[in-house]
């Protein structure tokens, strides 16, 4: 006997209640999938955003501190100590070690505070304290700071020029998330420390690095960027590691520093001849048979720049239109860093711009055959493979210290790249700054 209408209608209800029953589990587990995927992609976007925050401090504090080397008059390339705990404290302050310097005065916070007037005596390089802003990364810390020993105010200021390049040790070392050296060439590491991990206990004014900066082991060699050794990495972001860090490298501080110290020769140059009627004094020649002596000589177009301007224009006789000391007088002499610079910087006067010429040209100088230059200014890069300057003879052979058209005599010079075979930076003069 075929079911009745009563019967039919059970049925029916029964599977569209099972439908709607199945319908909102879907609905229940479409919701929340969804629920979580918008968790999990606000998580990442959240993540991403401090790695952002974190990344911008990184780069604003790399550039602040490439900032405060080149402004240090007394030796460009200077890097300030660390704000250490040593102190007792983290309080932006670049702290002096009071003593010999030792792995321990090189790793510390970022040192913020500037100094408008005296600075206290636990600072012990100048008036300028810190980089003048306190940066921090997205956990609202503030970023960590190594440095090279190389590049430090020990009570004594170091020799900074082109040749600290060719140092072989002293420098930091910085590698991947793998454990490669990505360079053991660095002047300086910037590190953000992140968020406190388990094990970590930053209470207290001066909290040690390792409860800021973290370690790692790969392929069973442990890594730590809160020791003494100076060698830091990159590691993959985990539940033990969250340190992002950038890094100065030698080579990038100096090639700043050469461009400013041979801008600021330039300019001293283009003064003087501005006041001595647009032209340049006589060069001191290179003698390989004694050390540099930086007398200008009669005659001498090219060499390294006198102490004080030679202005014959025959023996005993002077170029009335031209000044017999630099102008202005905190040029060269002036310079506290001079000394250090003066043996890889030279210049060539053109014979229409040297004393006693008329100020003009057809006899100029050419870059690559074009223009006319009055004079050229030229410096000498680290030394390159072949080269060598230790000798009277060594610093007596421009060949040790300039590359190509640069070092060859005549009146045209060249710029390149720089590269393995060259590594000079010559700028022209014009006597109205027009020329680069």
């Amino acid at each position: 006997m075929s079911p009745g209408p009563s019967s039919r209608r059970k049925v029916a209800m029964g599977t569209k209640q099972g439908g709607a029953a199945l319908l909102i589990l879907l609905t229940v587990l479409v919701l929340g999938a969804a629920t979580l995927l918008v968790s999990r992609l606000n998580q990442l976007s959240s993540r991403f955003d401090d790695s952002r925050k974190t990344d911008q401090a990184l780069v604003a504090a790399k550039e602040a501190l490439l900032g405060w080397a080149l402004s240090d008059e007394q030796r460009p390339g200077l890097l300030p100590v660390p704000d250490l705990a040593s102190d007792g404290n983290y309080d932006g302050d670049s702290d002096c070690p009071f003593g010999s310097l030792n792995s321990s005065h090189q790793l510390g916070r970022l040192p913020w505070r500037r100094y408008l007037n005296a600075p206290p005596a636990a600072y012990c390089s100048g008036n300028r304290g810190g980089v003048g802003g306190l940066l921090k990364d997205a956990a609202a810390e503030p970023l960590w700071y190594a440095v090279s020993a190389n590049l430090l105010y020990d009570g004594g200021y170091p020799v900074i020029n082109s040749d600290i390049a060719s140092l072989s040790s002293g420098w930091l070392t910085v590698r991947d998330r793998q454990g490669n050296v990505l360079s053991n060439r660095v002047a300086a590491v910037l590190l953000s420390a992140g968020e406190m991990l388990a094990g970590q206990n930053r209470s207290g004014a001066a909290a040690t690095a390792d409860n800021y900066l973290d370690s790692v082991t790969l392929m069973g060699t442990s890594y730590s960027n809160a020791d003494a050794d100076l060698d830091f990495i990159a590691a993959s972001e985990s539940d033990t590691f969250n340190d992002r860090l950038v890094y100065i490298t030698i080579d990038e501080l100096l090639a700043q520093v050469e461009r400013k110290v041979v801008a600021t020769a330039r300019a001293c140059l283009e003064a003087y001849a501005a006041v001595s009627g647009n032209k340049y004094p006589w060069a001191a020649p290179l003698n390989a048979t004694a050390p540099p002596s930086y007398i200008g000589l009669l005659n001498s177009h090219f060499g390294r720049i006198p102490a004080t301007p030679n202005i014959e224009v025959s023996a005993g006789v002077n170029d009335a239109a031209m000044q017999s000391s630099w102008q202005p007088a905190n040029c060269f002499s002036g310079l506290s860093y001079w000394p250090d610079w003066r043996e890889s910087i030279f210049f060539r006067v053109a014979p229409g711009y040297a004393p006693g010429s008329g100020a003009s040209c057809p006899i100029c100088l050419t870059f690559g055959g074009l223009g006319n230059y009055h004079a050229v200014v030229v410096q000498a890069g680290a030394a390159l493979a072949g080269q060598t300057r230790t000798s009277s003879a060594d610093k007596g052979s421009i060949g040790n210290y300039l590359e190509g058209d640069n070092a060859d005599g005549d009146n045209d010079f060249e710029r390149q790249a720089a590269s393995a075979v060259f590594n000079d930076r010559a700028l022209c003069l014009d006597g109205g700054g027009g020329c680069r």
